[in-house]
């Protein structure tokens, strides 16, 4: 019956320790998550670039607007809130 409580123990400290650790194992989760959306997006777009130059072009024009949009409307406080 002892081992059975010091079993207990040692897994409510492993559960506590992971909740402790919850939190940095969730931004690195999303950095990991985010580095490899970004590397399959820019494998896709070299591949469309190879493939459809108008398109890529079509595309980064469209980035291109966007971002003119909100630098110029867009919230200057929000933006270097980070």
């Amino acid at each position: 019956m002892e081992r059975l409580v010091q079993y207990l123990d040692d897994l409510e400290d492993l559960i506590f320790a992971l909740a402790l650790k919850a939190e940095r194992i969730r931004i690195a989760v999303s950095f990991f998550l985010f580095m490899a959306i970004s590397a399959t997006l820019q494998v896709v777009s070299i591949v469309i670039a190879l493939m459809h130059p108008p398109v890529a072009l079509a595309m980064a024009a469209l980035l291109a607007v966007g971002m003119l949009y909100n630098a110029a409307v867009g919230d200057p406080a929000r933006a270097y809130a980070s």
